[in-house]
C-alpha cells in the first residue's frame, strides 16, 4: 500500500498528545511530512470541536474528524459539523438518577457547539481548567441544546461504582463508557468512534483495508476493531495493547510518529 492510499486516525488524550496537554513537536512534524507526501490523517476523540480545535491547528487533519466520541464528525477544513447524533430525551433522567444516587460526581453535558456544567466537583474543574474553559453551572432543564454527550466525573473507584450502578438499570438509547480513569460518558446507543469513521469511509469510499488507527483507551476499543490496521501506544492499558496489531512507543515520546515511521518504512519496502 502506497502513503497516498493511507487514512490514519488517531485519538488524542493519551495517544497523540503527550506531557503537559502538549503535543510532542515530533509527531507534528511526521504529520506534516506524511501529509506532504499524500497520506490524510485526521483525528477521533472524545473532545469537543471546541476543545479539539488547538490541537487540530498544530497537525492540520485533512477531512472529517470524529468528536465527542463519535456524537459529531466535524470537518475542520470547512469550519462545520457533517453529521451530528443525539442523545434521546431520556437521558436527562439517566443523569438525574446517577447524580441523585452519587452526589459527589462531576456532570457535564455537550452540545454541537456549547458545553455545561450540570455539577462542579474537583475533576470538573481541573477539566474546565485543561481546556481554559469556564466553570458556571446550569440546571439541566435550562439546556435547550439537543444533548450529545454526558461526563460524569469522580475519582477512579467511584467511577467504577458508577459504572456498575449504570448496568442495574435498563437505559435504553444510550451506552456508557469510560474514556479516562475518572471519567465515564453517556452517548447515543450505536455512536462510538468506530460507528464515526465507517460513517466517514462510506461518504468517502475508502476501503476499510486502507483506513489505520491508533488509540489508547476503553473508548478506542471500537475504532481499533474498525480499522484495517489497528496500534496503540505503550502506555494504554495491558487489555487494550492485545486488541494491536503493533505497540508503539509511549505517548510522551511520539507514539504517533512512530507509527508514521514504522509505515513510510513498510511502504518502501514494498517499492
Amino acid at each position: 500500500m502506497k502513503l497516498q492510499d493511507i487514512f490514519l486516525v488517531s485519538d488524542l488524550d493519551g495517544t497523540l498528545i503527550g506531557a503537559n496537554h502538549r503535543i510532542p513537536q515530533r509527531n507534528i512534524d511526521a504529520i506534516r511530512r506524511f501529509q506532504e507526501q499524500g497520506g490524510r490523517f485526521a483525528v477521533a476523540t472524545g473532545r469537543s470541536v471546541n476543545s479539539g480545535e488547538r490541537y487540530c491547528r498544530q497537525v492540520q487533519p485533512k477531512g472529517l474528524c470524529v468528536m465527542l466520541n463519535g456524537s459529531i464528525l466535524y470537518d475542520y477544513e470547512q469550519d462545520e459539523i457533517a453529521k451530528a447524533f443525539f442523545l434521546p430525551p431520556q437521558a436527562r433522567d439517566y443523569a438525574r438518577l446517577l447524580t441523585e444516587h452519587f452526589p459527589e460526581i462531576g456532570c457535564e453535558v455537550f452540545a454541537q457547539r456549547r458545553q455545561f456544567v450540570l455539577r462542579a466537583n474537583q475533576y470538573v474543574r481541573a477539566h474546565l481548567g485543561n481546556e481554559n474553559l469556564p466553570c458556571v453551572e446550569i440546571d439541566a432543564g435550562e439546556i435547550t441544546d439537543h444533548w450529545c454527550k454526558a461526563l460524569f466525573a469522580a475519582d477512579p473507584e467511584t467511577k467504577l461504582k458508577i459504572q456498575a450502578f449504570t448496568e442495574s438499570f435498563a437505559h435504553p438509547g444510550v451506552r456508557f463508557v469510560q474514556s479516562e480513569k475518572c471519567f465515564l460518558e453517556m452517548l447515543p446507543e450505536g455512536v462510538d468512534k468506530g460507528s464515526g469513521l465507517l460513517e466517514i469511509l462510506r461518504q468517502t469510499g475508502l476501503p476499510r483495508e486502507n483506513l489505520v488507527v491508533i488509540g489508547d483507551y476503553y473508548n478506542d476499543v471500537e475504532m481499533l476493531h474498525a480499522a484495517g490496521f489497528a496500534a496503540v501506544p505503550s502506555n494504554a492499558p495491558q487489555d487494550i495493547r492485545q486488541m494491536a496489531d503493533l505497540v508503539v512507543g509511549d505517548c510522551r515520546d511520539g507514539a504517533v510518529a512512530d507509527l508514521i515511521e514504522i509505515g513510510r518504512a513498510s511502504c518502501r519496502e514494498r517499492v
